[in-house]
């Protein structure tokens, strides 16, 4: 009858994991995804500012290529020969802007605004929303050859993530 009441087990049967080793585990686990998280989002946030530029200095080529044939960039997109439609939206087609998924993109001339330098493409990140105006995290230049900075690409954040973003992507 006293063997009924006590607990034993064989040498060779594992009697399971005790609390403090499951706490190491799960505290691990904590660590590893708090230092990881932040470099994960930058790389999402690298890659969506990264396919903006590239469509930007799509434009830019466009932008070369209609300067050649007509002696002037065009400030209307829908004049230029490419076709963003899958993926961004012109707003109409006497616009010089382009609404996409993350972001937005401005054709820039001197006599749309003059305080900016002219003849560039003015891409503005804001992942996730609509509308730019207000919660922009970066904003990157990609200057024409006819301008004040040629064939430069330039970025500038406007939030720490912005900035952090800017740094990675080493323009």
């Amino acid at each position: 009858m006293k063997h009924i009441y006590q607990k034993s087990f064989s040498a060779d049967k594992n009697a399971g994991f005790t609390l403090i080793e499951l706490l190491v585990v799960v505290l691990i686990i904590g660590i590893l995804s708090a230092v990881a998280l932040p470099q994960y989002e930058l790389a999402v946030d690298k890659s969506r500012m990264m396919t903006l530029i590239q469509m930007a200095s799509g434009i830019r080529t466009a932008q070369e290529a209609y300067y050649l044939a007509n002696g002037s960039y065009s400030i209307p997109l829908a004049n230029l020969d490419i076709d963003y439609s899958s993926s961004c939206e012109l707003l109409s087609n006497d616009s010089s802007q382009t609404l996409c998924k993350n972001g937005q993109l401005d054709n820039i001339h001197g006599s749309i605004q003059p305080a900016l330098a002219q003849n560039q493409v003015q891409v503005i990140y804001c992942p996730g929303t609509e509308s730019c105006t207000s919660n922009s995290i970066a904003t990157a230049h990609v200057f024409f050859s006819n301008s004040s900075n040629p064939n430069a690409i330039t970025c500038e954040g406007k939030t720490d993530r912005g900035r952090r973003l800017c740094k990675a992507l080493h323009f």
